[in-house]
């Protein structure tokens, strides 16, 4: 039985603690002003981006549904349009739907789904889960993430995480 190549691409991947939502959406700019399409040799030119972040980001690109790599090739998907031509708001509504393949994005948001609030220590908990020996760089990516796709932030007293 063959393995069903589209398989891959539906797994979840581990959010890099260096990987902001402005890597993504600059990634995402850069191939919409470049015709929706390029050969990904030529992306880290055109985004002037860190030779070691550039992959990362492709790969939470692909992940999110922005963009697909097809031999070399980096080109926007019907979301990744969407995106590129969105406001604001409608911009984090398309992101806030598509974060279920990346971890831990995808635990935190279903679990304060359910609680609709964690304390910080059972959400450094989770996060140390994810990155053991990185996790405050993680917590500090995470909170961006979240608070970019209001999905979630942490309460004035840094004491809880709420569901936004």
């Amino acid at each position: 039985m063959s393995e069903d190549p589209s398989r891959s691409r539906q797994e979840k991947i581990l959010l890099p603690v260096d990987v902001t939502p402005d890597h993504i959406l600059g990634l995402v700019e850069v191939l919409n002003s470049l015709g929706g399409s390029v050969d990904s040799m030529y992306v880290g030119d055109a985004v002037f981006e860190n030779v070691e972040i550039l992959p990362k980001a492709i790969d939470v690109a692909e992940a999110l549904g922005l963009v697909k790599s097809d031999k070399g090739n980096l080109s926007l998907t019907d979301l990744g349009k969407k995106v590129a031509k969105s406001d604001p708001k409608s911009l984090k509504y398309l992101l806030k739907n598509a974060v279920s393949k990346i971890e831990p994005l995808h635990e935190l948001v279903s679990i304060l789904k359910t609680k609709k609030k964690i304390s910080v220590e059972e959400f450094k908990s989770i996060v140390e889960k994810y990155y053991p020996g990185r996790s405050e760089e993680a917590e500090k990516n995470l909170l961006i993430w979240g608070a970019f796709l209001n999905l979630f932030k942490m309460d004035e007293d840094d004491e809880e995480i709420h569901l936004i």
